[in-house]
């Protein structure tokens, strides 16, 4: 492990890496408090998180492998949703972190709560933030779609400019692949409709086959509810009003879940923690310490 000083007597940092199925999983760990497992890219993620909330958590930002610079390529057809919870419990185990709060942004939230469905002992608490609980299929599309309806003709205007206009995309300085489309689709992810997302991008390493068998595949035709009605552990969710990606009426059905609180941040898009900070901070402690 490698220990570098955080500057203005802030917390260390501690980089480590962790082997699992023969891929090398980085892993950032920041902050001091309970652990806290943040699934997907140990580059991308700490940059969405504040100083402040660092404070009160122990972070441990980890890749998955579509993330992993040093990613052996596996056989798709053997990686199914079971491998991956089974991917997650090596990770917890060797971070040697027995009980843990679990936290996914976007789709990582939705992977947290398969983990937590099937090892609910290993879970105190679990944060969802932008993940959907339906995807891959017609309720999902119809979802986005009438969701995007609402949008202001200026951020319509901007998304049909930026099709319209891939080069401009693909010229960007410090674009790993397969993020053209994510930065392309600004209007929709960002409640600014003119974010400049290159800056979360810069060293991240995407493995594309299997990022796509992930959506594509695992989970294609997704109902998080469809044979679990209730949540496995204390479950918070965050979701912005401006996120065209996963909008809020697909958590609207669930208002009433048991130990299921949902957030909606009114000035966020797919992303609140990064895009109200401060009440993103506020709201998820006062959560946490009334559980």
């Amino acid at each position: 492990m490698i220990i570098l000083p955080f500057l203005l007597g802030q917390p260390s940092t501690t980089r480590t890496t962790l082997r699992v199925a023969s891929s090398q999983l980085n892993c950032v760990i920041e902050g001091s408090g309970p652990a806290c497992l943040v699934l997907g890219s140990s580059v991308y993620y700490p940059k969405t998180f504040s100083k402040e909330l660092r404070r009160h958590f122990r972070f441990y930002f980890v890749d998955l492998r579509w993330f992993s610079p040093k990613y052996r390529e596996t056989n798709l057809k053997n990686y199914t949703l079971e491998t991956l919870v089974q991917d997650i419990d090596q990770i917890r185990t060797k971070l040697k972190l027995r009980k843990c709060i679990l936290l996914g942004h976007s789709i990582h939230g939705t992977i947290a709560f398969e983990y937590a469905k099937r090892h609910p002992q290993n879970v105190s608490h679990l944060i969802m933030i932008g993940s959907p609980p339906i995807f891959g299929n017609a309720t999902y599309d119809t979802a986005t779609i009438e969701a995007w309806k609402e949008a202001s003709p200026e951020r319509n205007r901007l998304q049909a400019y930026n099709w319209s206009h891939p080069d401009q995309i693909r010229r960007l300085p410090l674009l790993p692949p397969d993020a053209e489309d994510y930065l392309a689709m600004a209007p929709k992810y960002w409640a600014n409709p003119r974010y400049d997302a290159r800056w979360l991008w810069k060293g991240v390493t995407i493995n594309a086959p299997i990022l796509h068998h992930l959506y594509d595949t695992i989970f294609h035709d997704y109902r998080m509810f469809d044979t679990t009605p209730k949540v496995p552990v204390p479950t918070f969710v965050a979701v912005g009003k401006f996120d065209f990606i996963v909008p809020p009426s697909l958590w609207a059905p669930y208002s009433k879940t048991p130990s299921l609180t949902t957030c909606i941040f009114a000035k966020s898009g797919h992303t609140p923690q990064l895009e109200e900070p401060t009440l993103f901070n506020e709201t998820l402690l006062a959560w946490f310490h009334h559980q």
